[in-house]
């Protein structure tokens, strides 16, 4: 954060607001509960446009328009000012600049002008809308209708002053146990911040004090919430911040809830879902998003236009298709009506025929048959071509990204994230809670490993509940299993929720943060202390469950002989070693450079503690950044580790770039790595590489389609496209699909002879290819009167590719074409491996493996 002038250090601070997206709920809700630890007052002013928001107020915070960039004032006073001033101005200056993580769950809408051009050719009517959840839905239409606050004074009339106080208060309490029980089973880290955000606004003290303040004006417990809410409604719907004004959309439910609890409104009926649905609303509440069952709900259509609601963020975490911006939905989409939402191309097909069911259905089909092929591949261990075997596991901390990470071929858990479950509530997890989220995580492993690390609390990691003393160097100090000495029964706690549901599976525990072999020791007590209090209660668990311990700080290097005879194995976390190994904080941009993984020195001290390891018949991987860069790879499988742990998205990608490698070459790679001098030289001998950069064979058998479904030239493309989406060598069809048809315009592509040869240029294929595509029924290449193809080659080629083989192999296949014989073997060949052999063999193309 970039800071000003200080103009009282003790209690006064100027400064910047470094977050992108302003100060939104979710980290309005992290400085209030920081200003809600003491009992002096905080303020900050806006000096942009003169707001002064209370610093223990998520609403006012959010209503003081607190954009990028604009300049504040903190101010504090009352009776602990000086340890609250100086425990704020830490929060600003270090916690603060990264609180903008967790509600990015939006990117920027991914708008696409026209609709896919098969669509097109049959003259499809499309309503457009903004994507901000990708993927395709069809079902019938459900019109939701719009929550909204009733009229003032409806529904009842005051009583006595201090009974509506209490009747609010009541309420309020009620509506947050409410958000805590949902927030308690949130399946997604995107879901648990939106209804962490929720639970704090539900308790605002501002929001308080507004109901409190109309109903000593005479209101009644339920007016008093219609006007706070539109008050509310009213003054962040004003703010030109997306974020902020769509907050008013939780206020307005929260308030909604609030005249439930009060028995004036009614509970909003949920919508009973009981076939494939498309929702359909004007605008949808995150709450009653996740009240539905998503089993049958396949897609929503909002008219409201903001891609930051927290009902767009919730869609996009749960992997539903989702447009926003639908201006008519309600009046052109009828209920009970079949539609498509093509939230790839954001567009809507109110009408649906047969063709457009047929275009769908080959859309759904290459999607299925793109995660068939991710799913084979991701099936298969990660080895090299050699034979050297490396796990990869994933790093997860919900049960979602388990789900993702065992479906792209995680061969374990490495590194389950256990502070999740203690962050952003008023208390700890029970331990019957924790034990059902452990029991769950082993089950849906299905027998593969789950490494359970401990709460890893302290640092950047804030637990209000704990109490925990604010440190000058946060991740220097007292975090981690230092901290377990004071909380023994929380750590006792969680041990016996992991060991009660190590019966379930492959679970094995791990703890952060160890610096020496005597914490090593007292984690190891807690341990068997856990162990003893469920054997006297006759609780069955795994008796010789794994205890491993995390190696993130230095010291651990030099006493490893010792901690080797104290346990199964370990797990390097890159992340902080890094660090603490070069002295540099990671999340100082200033010093972000001092910190390079690959410079030669941290190489060699990474190789001084895997190899005693192993010597000791012990096991050792690495979950830190590291090890999800395909770069570093070369250098970890040289260094002979025995499993990485990395983000679910990224387990496939790896696991197919390890079976490119070979052990030996590692090996050798590793030693030059080594000897070098500069983390640049490690750098550019790993991009110098040949293997890194291994390409795929312009031909293979999973390009070859010779019993081809296309019935028009624009189905033709559309599916070679697919067949290349299939097989990973495109992530963007449209875009590869459009350069295709960029190559059209400029002439005909059809040779004669019922061929036809479409070819482009372009980088959204990852690597040069050759599709071929045989048609039982010929088709019109380019209109009525044009000859008739049954045989199509397509050339799709990179266009950062040096060499002019775009050319060369057009120029090669269209003198083969005027062969007779050439043209009659294609058209006869029976399987698609003849015709890649036939091919490389006449086009002089290396044969694929």
């Amino acid at each position: 954060m970039k800071m000003t002038e200080k103009f009282d250090p003790a209690l006064q601070l100027a400064f910047i607001c470094p977050l992108a997206s302003g100060v939104h709920a979710r980290p309005a809700s992290h400085l209030a509960e920081v200003a809600n630890q003491f009992a002096s007052e905080c303020t900050v002013t806006n000096l942009r446009n003169g707001l002064v928001a209370k610093g223990k107020s998520v609403l006012g915070l959010i209503a003081a328009d607190i954009r990028h960039g604009d300049h504040c004032i903190l101010r504090v006073s009352g009776p602990d000012e000086r340890t609250a001033s100086a425990t704020l101005h830490r929060f600003i200056e270090e916690t603060l600049p990264r609180c903008d993580v967790p509600l990015a769950g939006i990117a920027e809408a991914n708008r696409i002008s026209l609709p896919p051009r098969a669509l097109r050719a049959m003259n499809v009517d499309c309503i457009p809308g903004v994507p901000v959840s990708k993927g395709i839905g069809v079902g019938r239409v459900a019109v939701l209708r719009r929550m909204a606050l009733p009229e003032k004074g409806a529904g009842e009339s005051p009583t006595d002053r201090q009974r509506e106080l209490d009747r609010v208060q009541e309420a309020v309490a009620a509506v947050r146990h409410r958000i805590g029980e949902k927030l308690k089973y949130s399946i997604t880290p995107a879901g648990a911040a939106v209804l962490q955000a929720d639970l704090a606004i539900a308790g605002d003290v501002v929001l308080i004090e507004k109901l409190r303040e109309q109903i000593l004006s005479g209101k009644s417990a339920a007016q008093a919430v219609v006007e706070t809410g539109e008050f509310f409604i009213a003054l962040l719907g004003h703010s030109e911040n997306e974020y902020i004004r769509q907050r008013s959309a939780d206020i307005e439910e929260i308030c909604l809830q609030l005249l439930e609890e009060l028995g004036v409104a009614a509970p909003e009926a949920a919508l009973e879902l009981a076939e494939d649905t498309v929702l359909v609303a004007e605008t949808l509440g995150p709450q009653q998003l996740l009240e539905m069952d998503r089993r049958w709900l396949k897609a929503l259509v909002l008219e409201h236009s903001a891609t930051a609601t927290h009902a767009a963020i919730l869609a996009r975490s749960l992997g539903i298709p989702t447009l926003v911006g639908v201006r008519t939905a309600r009046l052109v989409l009828t209920p009970g009506c079949e539609v498509v939402v093509d939230a790839n191309h954001g567009i809507v097909v109110p009408r649906v025929n047969a063709a457009v069911l047929r275009f769908y259905e080959r859309e759904q089909r290459t999607v299925e048959r793109r995660r068939e092929a991710r799913s084979r591949a991701a099936g298969q261990s990660a080895s090299t071509s050699d034979g050297k075997r490396l796990e990869v596991g994933a790093n997860a901390s919900s049960g979602e990204e388990m789900a993702m990470a065992f479906e792209n071929g995680a061969d374990g858990i490495g590194l389950f994230r256990t502070e999740m479950l203690f962050l952003g509530r008023e208390q700890a997890p029970s331990e019957e809670e924790q034990y059902a989220i452990y029991s769950q995580a082993a089950r849906a492993a299905r027998s593969r490993s789950v490494v359970i690390r401990t709460f890893d609390i302290g640092g950047d990691k804030r637990v209000g509940y704990l109490n925990l003393a604010r440190e000058e160097n946060p991740f220097l100090g007292y975090r981690g299993a230092r901290i377990y000495g004071e909380h023994r029964d929380l750590l006792q706690s969680q041990l016996r929720a992991i060991l009660r549901a190590s019966v379930e599976g492959g679970i094995q525990i791990m703890a952060p943060m160890i610096s020496s072999i005597e914490e090593v020791l007292e984690f190891k007590s807690a341990v068997a202390q856990a162990k003893h209090d469920l054997t006297r209660k006759g609780t069955p668990f795994r008796t010789d469950i794994k205890i491993g311990i995390m190696i993130e700080v230095p010291s651990l290097g030099f006493v490893l002989d010792q901690l080797c005879t104290e346990v199964d194995f370990f797990s390097i976390g890159t992340n902080d070693l890094s660090q603490y190994f070069f002295a540099a904080d990671r999340s100082n941009p200033r010093v972000a450079t001092l910190f390079p993984v690959r410079h030669p020195a941290f190489l060699r001290f990474l190789r001084q503690m895997v190899e005693p390891i192993h010597r000791a018949g012990k096991w050792v991987g690495m979950c830190g950044e590291m090890a999800a860069d395909t770069l570093n790879l070369p250098v970890l499988l040289g260094l002979g580790l025995d499993e990485i742990s990395v983000p679910a998205a990224e387990v496939s990608p790896l696991k197919q770039a390890i079976s490119k490698l070979t052990a030996a070459e590692c090996a050798i790679v590793l030693d030059h790595a080594l000897a070098c001098a500069t983390a640049a030289d490690v750098d550019h001998l790993l991009t110098a590489q040949p293997f890194h950069n291994a390409h795929r064979p312009l031909l293979s058998d999973d390009l070859v389609q010779l019993d081809g479904t296309s019935q028009n030239k624009e189905e033709v493309i559309r599916e070679m496209v697919d067949a290349l989406y299939i097989s990973g060598r495109t992530d963007d069809r449209h875009l590869l699909e459009e350069a295709v048809w960029a190559r059209e315009t400029m002439g005909s592509t059809g040779l004669g002879y019922g061929f036809a040869v479409p070819h482009c240029k372009s980088d959204a294929v990852t690597a040069n290819s050759i599709c071929v595509l045989r048609l039982p029924q010929p088709i019109n290449w380019d209109g009525d009167r044009s000859e008739r193809v049954n045989m199509v080659v397509l050339l799709a080629l990179r266009d950062s590719d040096v060499a002019n083989t775009h050319m060369q192999i057009f120029s090669m296949l269209a003198r083969k074409l005027m062969n007779e014989d050439f043209r009659q073997h294609l058209l006869k060949v029976e399987t698609a491996a003849d015709v890649t052999d036939y091919l490389s063999g006449q086009l002089g193309i290396p044969s694929p493996d």
